[in-house]
């Protein structure tokens, strides 16, 4: 038991360093109006999937083994972190002095605070036993299993593990899945510890994390005012159930592609439209947003139809009141991923059929 304990740990752990990493790199690429911790994690998840998506979509359409996309994908982590390393070791001490004075002042009580937050929740949902959509969490860990067991790339039926015919197209893009099949594999774990315990409670860090990232722009940058709203957040989640709070995903099936649609890039996107709204220029928070955009698809391809919703309902409406046809022109530029991923879907749908040569 506290073997099994400490890989879960430490896996949480790792893809965590993964994702702050990668959004460390981003932000020295590309700094923009935000750079806090909480925001390195949330923009690092999102470009870490788009760079999986670019590294598997080549494989999978090939029907190349699965241990080929984890030597390469092992490849990319090792640049990252080594990336991260070398450039993050300069600034080392200063953002340990950083950290320092924080924790020297109420700091400490606010980062206490959140922490308490993140886990109990991470436990409650580990110790609730509820399965609520069969068909969904079988599909996700069918289709993690067959690809691990068969070193094969969604090839297989998940839920009778007999090969396809030609590979489903209506998951064709989403790589979300391929993503357990390989961590499994790099680190010998079942497929029911990184999908249902590991990513699931990387989801339900990432959700606070953001939220508490909103309430310091809504609150302007009042600790207390943010930890408050993460817990009265967490209050709602626990005590409600209904369509009109994240509730039902967030706390009885975290790890699914569309919980993370959810709770993590319509919020994000929402939480990059307002930093844009309030700070307007060049290096504004649309240019996060296309990165989210970016990182969305291979998570969960209902995002191709509900971004373009979002930031529509977002930008259009700000770009008439400014009367500004620069952010009607972040819009356009926003929407261009939306397109091309859309067409790609329709393509591989209903045109390009991919045969596993059975």
């Amino acid at each position: 038991m506290l073997p099994t304990l400490l890989t879960i740990a430490g896996l949480i752990l790792l893809y965590l360093f993964f994702y702050y990493a990668t959004g460390s790199l981003v932000l020295k690429l590309i700094p923009g109006p935000v750079s806090s911790v909480p925001f390195r994690f949330i923009l690092g998840f999102f470009v870490y999937f788009f760079l999986f998506t670019v590294v598997t979509l080549p494989l999978k359409f090939t029907l190349q083994p699965l241990s080929l996309l984890s030597g390469l994908w092992a490849g990319v982590l090792i640049l990252i972190s080594a990336a991260f390393l070398i450039t993050g070791a300069p600034h080392l001490k200063a953002a340990l002095s950083s950290v320092k004075v924080f924790l020297s002042g109420r700091g400490k009580y606010v980062l206490a605070a959140l922490l308490a937050l993140i886990l109990i929740q991470v436990v409650w949902f580990n110790l609730n036993d509820e399965t609520y959509a069969i068909w969904d969490q079988s599909y996700y860990l069918g289709d993690t299993a067959t690809s691990l067991y068969t070193n094969t790339i969604s090839q297989y039926n998940p839920y009778t593990g007999r090969i396809l015919d030609f590979l489903n197209t209506e998951y064709l893009l989403e790589t979300y899945q391929n993503h357990g099949s390989v961590m499994c594999q790099l680190f010998s774990v079942h497929p029911m510890i990184e999908n249902l315990t590991v990513m699931a409670s990387v989801v339900i860090i990432l959700y606070q994390l953001l939220f508490y990232e909103i309430g310091m722009l809504l609150f302007h940058n009042n600790r207390c005012k943010s930890i408050l709203l993460v817990f009265f957040l967490f209050l709602l989640n626990v005590f409600s159930f209904n369509l009109y709070t994240p509730a039902e995903f967030l706390m009885i099936r975290p790890s699914e592609g569309k919980t993370i649609l959810a709770v993590l890039i319509i919020p994000a996107l929402f939480y990059l439209f307002l930093c844009a709204a309030q700070k307007p220029g060049p290096r504004s928070g649309w240019v996060y947003s296309f990165l989210v955009i970016l990182g969305s698809f291979g998570l969960n391809m209902s995002s191709i139809f509900m971004i373009p919703f979002e930031i529509s309902a977002l930008y259009l409406p700000l770009s008439l009141k400014k009367r500004s046809p620069r952010i009607l022109g972040q819009y356009l530029l926003c929407l261009l991923p939306c397109i091309f991923f859309a067409a790609l879907y329709v393509i591989t749908k209903n045109y390009w059929i991919i045969y596993t040569g059975r």
